[in-house]
């Protein structure tokens, strides 16, 4: 049996009504500490005891015009999850970084021609991941140069890039992968959990806050790894100790 993301996302939903639970589509602005917890959003305020934050992370995104239309449609931010659509065929990876590096050698591993493009001069994950890198016949990699608009009617057809002399060039490619980064979903309630540099809440394996009754779970807290795997151990781990929590105080 195989399913999407948004099959597999769907059953959950649909697990979580069978058993009872309310789901509101909303936005939380705030959380109001107290003995009784209060989640303000753009469409009421919903009390309880234990708040669990699982907000999440996005991945960043270029910010080039249309982007947004070719998510989906050819462009991408997992290469474990898709890069198998792009067997023998020509991607292109944005990013310097770790993650950027690390999906473009999964990828060489797939595709027939991997582009890695960096806006830097010079690659800024780790040396050996670069070195890597650069000893595979099927990867180029082009840095000083961003992405200014892309290609293609319906799909991904091709990215332009430009160098800081002003002088643009198309590659045509059949996918693109985006590895500049994530951003936490945690702004709001930076009263009642500690966020380090980048956003994400300042939270160890045990999923619970600082305040009493709130825990925070996924992606949106500070974690090596990031997949679905480890948020639904998170989420485990939060549901139970916010019990625990619910029980101590009654």
């Amino acid at each position: 049996m195989s399913l999407t993301g948004n099959e597999f996302a769907e059953k959950l939903v649909e697990q979580v009504l069978e058993q009872g639970a309310d789901v509101e589509s909303c936005e939380a602005l705030e959380i109001k500490d107290g003995e009784v917890k209060t989640v303000v959003t753009d469409d009421g305020e919903y009390q309880g005891k234990t708040v669990i934050i699982a907000t999440g992370a996005k991945h960043r995104m270029l910010g080039v015009d249309g982007e947004e239309k070719y998510v989906g449609e050819g462009i991408s931010f997992c290469a474990v999850c898709d890069g198998a659509f792009y067997k023998d065929k020509t991607v292109a990876v944005v990013g310097g970084g770790n993650s950027a590096l690390q999906e473009a050698i999964l990828l060489s591993d797939l595709a027939k021609k991997v582009y890695v493009v960096q806006n830097l001069d010079f690659l800024t994950g780790e040396k050996k991941l670069a070195d890597q890198l650069y000893k595979l016949d099927n990867v180029e990699v082009i840095t000083g140069v961003t992405v200014e608009s892309f290609a293609g009617e319906s799909e991904l057809e091709g990215i332009i890039i430009k160098n800081s002399a002003g002088e643009s060039k198309e590659l045509s490619i059949d996918g693109l992968f985006i590895a500049i980064g994530l951003i936490p979903q945690n702004e709001a309630f930076s009263n009642v959990v500690e966020l380090d540099g980048r956003g994400y809440a300042v939270i160890d394996e045990s999923c619970e806050s600082a305040t009493n009754g709130i825990f925070v779970a996924g992606d949106c807290r500070t974690k090596k790894i990031r997949q679905v795997t480890t948020a639904a151990a998170d989420g485990a781990i939060a549901a139970l100790a916010a019990c625990d929590y619910i029980d101590s105080v009654e």
